[in-house]
């Protein structure tokens, strides 16, 4: 009987460690995302580059990043101020399917409004 319970306790550690590196690994890649679409958020006003590279720009990140990111969830704005140029402001939206247990995925949706 008490073979049983540490096996049964066994396994569900192993599951439960199972699904804590997936959804870390996805949780960490997303976390260098945002940073790095923050950053380039930041500094794009100053650079004035136009929509396109901008959108390109996010692609090979996302790419960089294994984010799964469609080029029709990512929305860029744009607002003049006074004195300081232009503040570019970047949205994006992506789900990932992570399987948690083993024959059961789970979506799991990211979504980001730079600052």
């Amino acid at each position: 009987m008490v073979m049983i319970r540490r096996v049964i306790g066994l396994v569900v550690f192993l599951l439960v460690m199972n699904a804590a590196v997936r959804w870390g690994t996805v949780y960490f890649h997303d976390q260098q995302f945002k940073d790095a679409i923050r950053e380039l958020a930041l500094f794009a006003g100053q650079a004035r580059k136009s929509d396109e590279v901008l959108r390109n720009e996010i692609m090979a990140l996302a790419r960089e990043h294994q984010i799964p990111l469609d080029p029709d969830f990512v929305e860029i704005r744009r607002q003049s101020t006074l004195g300081l140029g232009e503040k570019v402001t970047i949205k994006f939206a992506y789900a990932v399917m992570i399987p948690l247990v083993p024959g059961q995925p789970r979506r799991f949706e990211f979504d980001y409004t730079t600052p």
